[in-house]
This record gives C-alpha cells, sequence and structure tokens, in this order.
C-alpha cells in the first residue's frame, strides 16, 4: 500500500499540482483497499501435504506428473521377483499386494535378503520410472514369509505390448523354442499364440533348463517394459523368480530323436486349427556337412539343408537324425534350433543330372546334383572360394567349403568345362515374390561342395597354333566377301555377349563383397582393404585404426518396430558414417548392427580419438522411419596399428573387446583397446547378449 502511495504522490509532483489533498484521498481509500484485498489471503494459504499411498495399486496408477511429486509411499507385500545384478543401476525388485504390483528401485549393493515369498514392508516415494510410476528411495524390511500369488490373469503379448499390465503379476502360455544361460541368469524364449516373448529369470545351479525346451508351459511372471529414452514403451518382456513358477502343461518328449520321422515335404505344410508347431523329426542322409554352419540331408529326392552351431563331425553318407522347430527360409522350410545325431550308416545318393536352367526352377534345391558349365571366373578374397560358370545362356555360383584364407590351389582355369556335383541351393527373386500372388519365384542357383574333389574338368581350354591360324587365313580368304558381314555381326553378337558376361560376373562380385542391405563393403572386402592397410603402414611407417560401431539395444527396434524399421535404421546409420570419415577411409559392416570404420594414413594413434567421439555424438541423433522417431546411441571399441597387435584379425578381435567395454561402460561411448581388455570380453559379451 506504501508503494501505492509514493508512486501517486510523485505522480502529482512531477505534474507540478499539490501533494496534501491527494494525499488524504488516498488514505481515505485505504480502507476499501485493505477489504478488497482481504480474499487473496485464503488464496495464499498453505497447500495441504500429499497423501500417503498405501496400496500398489495407488502407486502404480498416478500419472508420470504426478508421480514425480514424490508421494510418501508405504506398502506391506509379498516379493514376486527380485534380481540384484540384471541392471547396472539399481536391483530389480517387483512386489505385490492384494491390489496390484509395482517396481520398487533398490540399490544393486548390498544383496538384500529377499526371495520370492517374502512379506516386506517397503517405505519410500513414488517416482515417474523409465516407463510408469514406480517406488523409490526405497527402505525395504523383511517381515515375513509367505508365497507369491498363486494365481495370475492370463495375458497375451497384445495385452503386454499395450503396456496395460506393466509390472504386475500375469499368467503367460506358450512353447518353449529355446534356453539361452548366461552366468547369472536363464533366458526362455517362448513363442505364444500371438508373438515371441522371452522370460528371464535367475540362474540356479543344478536345475536343468534345457528340459523345458519344446514343453508348453504356463509361466507366472511380472511383464516388464522395453523402452526409449522418451518413455515410450517398445517391447515387453517377462520376470519369473524360479522354476515353481513355470508350470508343464505338456511336456516335451523326453527323447525327441524318438518321435516319428516326418517327410521333408511335409514341414509346414497347412494343418488345421494348429496352434503351436513342436520340434519334429528328420531323418535322412548326410550329402553335406560345414560344421558349425550347414548340414545337409536327404531323403529319396528330397533334400532339406539347415544352419547349426553344432560342430559335431558327421561323415557324408551316414544317415544323420534331427530335431528342429519347423520355420520358414527363402525358398523352403527348415529347422531352427536344429540338433542332430549319427543314426547309422547309409548310403549316398546317387547325384541328379540337370542343369542350371532346370536347376533354377527350384524342383531340385537342397539335392545332390550334377551340372556342367564353362568357368568364367573365380573369387579367392573369403574363406568360401566362389568359381563363376555358364551353362548355355543362364549363370551360376560355385562354393567350395571354407578354408583357411590363401590356401585355395590353383586348379582351374578360365575357359575350362567342369563338372560340379553339389547340393543345389535356389535363391529368391524377394521383390518379383512380394508382387506376384504369393508364389515364390527364384532368381539365381549356387551349388555347394563338399570338397575340391567334387569339380571334375571335362575339357581344357583350347589354345591357339600357328598351324590353325594358318587354315584360318586361307578358309576367310576364300569366302572373304561373305565373311566380311558374317565377321561384322559375329563381332557385335560376341561384343554383346561379353558385356552380359562382364555385367554379370561385376554384379555377382558386387554381391560378394557388398552387404545387400546397406551397399556398404562386407567382411570379405573389409579384410582385403585391411591387409593392404597394414601394408601400407609397414611400408610407410604411418598409422592405421579400426573402429567397431555397435549399435545400442539395436535388438528392441526390430522387436517393437519390425524389421523393417531396423534395415531402415541400418541404412541411415550407414549412410551417416560414411559422411563422418574420409573419402579413403573404409566403413564396412560386418553383420547385425555392427559396423566396422577403417582409418588409415594417420600420423598418430590420437587422431582417432575425434573421429570415435563425433560417431558417438553424430549418432545420437534421433532417427524418424516415418512413423516416429528412435532415439538410438552407438558403442565404439578404437584399436590402433603400430601400437598394438599387427595381424588383422587381432586388430579385429582387439577393436571388438574395447567395443564390450564401451558398452559395460553404460554405452553411447568409446574405449580406446587396451591388453587387459581380452580376458574380459567373454564376460562382458554375455552380460551385454540382448543388445
Amino acid at each position: 500500500m506504501g508503494k501505492i502511495v509514493s508512486l501517486v504522490i510523485s505522480q502529482r509532483r512531477k505534474n507540478g499540482d499539490r501533494v496534501r489533498p491527494l494525499v488524504l484521498g488516498v488514505f481515505l481509500c485505504v480502507p476499501i483497499l485493505i477489504c478488497a484485498a482481504a480474499p487473496s489471503k485464503e488464496l495464499k494459504s498453505p497447500a495441504k501435504p500429499l497423501p500417503t499411498l498405501t496400496t500398489a495399486h495407488e502407486a502404480h496408477s498416478l500419472t508420470p506428473e504426478d508421480a514425480a511429486r514424490q508421494y510418501q509411499v508405504h506398502l506391506r507385500a509379498v516379493v514376486t521377483y527380485y534380481d540384484p545384478y540384471i541392471d547396472a543401476r539399481h536391483g530389480a525388485l517387483f512386489v505385490h499386494d492384494a491390489t496390484g504390483s509395482i517396481f520398487v528401485r533398490v540399490p544393486s549393493r548390498p544383496v538384500l535378503p529377499l526371495t520370492a515369498g517374502t512379506v516386506v514392508e517397503v517405505t519410500g516415494v513414488s517416482g515417474s520410472g523409465d516407463y510408469a510410476p514406480i517406488v523409490q528411495q526405497a527402505q525395504v524390511r523383511a517381515v515375513g514369509q509367505a508365497r507369491v500369488p498363486p494365481h495370475a490373469p492370463h495375458v497375451s503379448m497384445t495385452q503386454l505390448l499395450s503396456g496395460e499390465e506393466d509390472g504386475q503379476w500375469v499368467e503367460v502360455e506358450g512353447l518353449v523354442h529355446a534356453v539361452r544361460m548366461t552366468p547369472r541368469n536363464v533366458i526362455l524364449d517362448i513363442a505364444t499364440s500371438d508373438g515371441q516373448a522371452s522370460a528371464i529369470c535367475l540362474r540356479e545351479a543344478g536345475k536343468d533348463y534345457e528340459q523345458l525346451v519344446d514343453s508348453l508351459i504356463s509361466l507366472h511372471a511380472n511383464a516388464a517394459p522395453v523402452f526409449n529414452r522418451r518413455r515410450q514403451m517398445v517391447g515387453a518382456h517377462l520376470f519369473f523368480p524360479d522354476l515353481n513358477e513355470v508350470k508343464v502343461i505338456q511336456a516335451a518328449p523326453a527323447d525327441p530323436f524318438a518321435l516319428p520321422v516326418v517327410p521333408i515335404p511335409d514341414l509346414l505344410r497347412f494343418t488345421p486349427n494348429l496352434q503351436f508347431r513342436h520340434r519334429v523329426h528328420i531323418s535322412g542322409t548326410v550329402t553335406l556337412q560345414w560344421p558349425g554352419q550347414i548340414l545337409c540331408v536327404q531323403q529319396a529326392s528330397n533334400g532339406l539343408c539347415v544352419q547349426t552351431a553344432q560342430l559335431t563331425r558327421i561323415n557324408v553318407g551316414d544317415l544323420a537324425d534331427l530335431v528342429g522347430f519347423p520355420a520358414a527360409s527363402d525358398y523352403k522350410a527348415t529347422l531352427e534350433n536344429a540338433t542332430f545325431r549319427l543314426a547309422g550308416d547309409g548310403t549316398l545318393p546317387l547325384p541328379k543330372k540337370t542343369t542350371a536352367s532346370q536347376a533354377l526352377s527350384g524342383e531340385a534345391d537342397g539335392e545332390l546334383v550334377t551340372v556342367d558349365g564353362i568357368l568364367l571366373g573365380e573369387d579367392r578374397a573369403t574363406n568360401n572360394l566362389t568359381l563363376f560358370l555358364q551353362e548355355e545362356k543362364s549363370l551360376f555360383s560355385v562354393i567350395l567349403p571354407p578354408v583357411p584364407a590363401g590356401t585355395h590351389p590353383l586348379l582351374w582355369k578360365e575357359g575350362s568345362r567342369l563338372r560340379i556335383t553339389g547340393i543345389c541351393s535356389v535363391q529368391v527373386d524377394a521383390q518379383g515374390t512380394t508382387l506376384k500372388e504369393g508364389a515364390v519365384r527364384t532368381q539365381s542357383v549356387r551349388l555347394l561342395l563338399r570338397s575340391p574333389d567334387d569339380i571334375v574338368i571335362l575339357q581344357a581350354p583350347s589354345w591357339w597354333t600357328p598351324g590353325r591360324a594358318l587354315l584360318t587365313l586361307v578358309i576367310v580368304a576364300a569366302i572373304a566377301v561373305a565373311a566380311f558381314f558374317w565377321i561384322a555381326l559375329l563381332r557385335r553378337r560376341v561384343e554383346q555377349q561379353t558385356q552380359v558376361i562382364r555385367r554379370s560376373e561385376e554384379r555377382l562380385r558386387h554381391m560378394a563383397e557388398h552387404d545387400a542391405l546397406t551397399n556398404l563393403p562386407n567382411r570379405t572386402l573389409l579384410n582385403d582393404r585391411l591387409h593392404m592397410a597394414l601394408e601400407r603402414v609397414r611400408r610407410f611407417n604411418s598409422v592405421l585404426a579400426v573402429l567397431m560401431v555397435d549399435l545400442d539395444r539395436f535388438k528392441e527396434v526390430n522387436d517393437s518396430l519390425g524389421h523393417l524399421a531396423g534395415d531402415q535404421l541400418l541404412c541411415w546409420v550407414a549412410e551417416l558414417l560414411i559422411t563422418l570419415v574420409r573419402k579413403t577411409d573404409t566403413v564396412a559392416r560386418i553383420g547385425g548392427d555392427e559396423f566396422i570404420v577403417l582409418l588409415d594414413d594417420l600420423h598418430s594413434p590420437e587422431e582417432a580419438e575425434p573421429i570415435a567421439l563425433k560417431i558417438v555424438s553424430c549418432l545420437s541423433a534421433p532417427f524418424d522411419p516415418g512413423n516416429h522417431q528412435i532415439s538410438i546411441s552407438v558403442s565404439v571399441g578404437v584399436c590402433t596399428y603400430p601400437n598394438n597387435d599387427i595381424h588383422a584379425d587381432d586388430l579385429l578381435q582387439n577393436a571388438d573387446a574395447a567395443m564390450y567395454q564401451a558398452k559395460a561402460q553404460g554405452r553411447n561411448g568409446f574405449s580406446i583397446f587396451k591388453p587387459e581388455m581380452v580376458s574380459n570380453v567373454r564376460r562382458v559379451g554375455h552380460t551385454l547378449s540382448a543388445d
């Protein structure tokens, strides 16, 4: 009020008016102003304290904005899951009371004396969490022992992905496809009726988790989100305390190899009212094995090739039993998570005589065949020597089994006519198949060989001799006029055919050396450039650096948005990496979400660090595939030469170790290789296998 009077008096003085009457008028107005201002005292009264939340439902039902106000929380509940190791930031604790469940953030150390079924009192405050409200700053005190809730609502993957069941104690039913183990945890890959789910628990010594493979189970677990930095749900997984919460509805066969043998043509054929596809038993004669990569068998005239990591060696011609889950591949059905065993001696089937054009029809896919062709060229850049042949108007490739680089003998000359015996593998025209009514369209054929002995030289290339040259000149002189026009026409046809062959060779070579998705150099071309870069470094005493770039949590993008968005993200990363380095540097994709940046002709090892920092910084920008933005980050491992080992494989392995160290340090950063990282790479790789 005093400020109002002073302001009015000052204004009157400026205007040359008398002050006294004005002051009197102002003081007469004071009671009126006081009365008018009285209601404002009620508006400034102290705010009421926030109520204490006493149930899990009350705390979890807050909006993220209200949860951030830190309501006092006091719960009495039972522990349904506790894992102090799964997150480096904090321990994972889910508790459940009569109203529902909620996640409680507790320190990862010290490990609390809690197990599933422990009755606890939880005091803390509400927090917005990474996705939904949680209890944080928690003090947890065990007050008794009970059991986890024996019943839970049955939910589908669709419901889990909606987010409505976040943190809740739920029941999920599905078929166990695989069991993966880390030093502390067990992960079950479950096929539900409407999608794939991963369920995680603490690993217990002496428990046989492998027996669950191919079992139909009902699982009690806490639903948990997979989220991004924008608090958006991009996936869902499950946490269950132990095998006591796994109910086997239909046990897997004690011996899957005792299942009835299924004919190869019956795989993935239409079956009405089928909900889950169990493992099947396939038996056949082994026609090819690349240990740890491919195993091919044949039943009569039906062949099948499966990818398998099993290293057990088995001879061609032996009978083998395979078990696995039927799955779709590019051209025909195959088996996933396949294992095999020797079933006895067999008789190797006679190879089917065919042509490249007939093989392109797909009828002989997976079978042992024989094809003749003219050798056009070869590619020795990879461990798998690849030959390119032509049979009439059809081109096809031949891939030999993997051997150490540089050990391929020079056995065949270009122009030789060869007879090839191997496993027919048909490649699909993806675009043509998509545009048609659904029937698969084939694009090319390749033969997988068991050894170089599967190649027989039928005819060596002819040599031009002086006698043949003289005979040709005599003939040309006799029919000079007619031959002039014929030669002109023949030359044009030869040029056209040569161009076709060269384009085919270039296309095949490009496909063999470049990644089909990003068009970056693949591991084959990278190895070639890395060896050349090492030679330059040794010759000119310069420095090179290898940067291993790995996307953080890329699997979550595929799981939440689909493989199309994942492919778009990989292409975007590839284009951005190219812009961040010099034109003389190499950016390669070596698999999945892993990229290699090769920097050569550096003056010092320190020059690689700002480039790694720039890659980490630029790839932290959000990526927009068209429907919404995706926040990503990368972890970069840096290894330089001559500060480190001299072999190309050593540089790549050391860069990989440094990259895993960057992930272990929290991701979204880079790490310079140090020798002690090698001993930690296996442990770190297991911990970050879900990336």
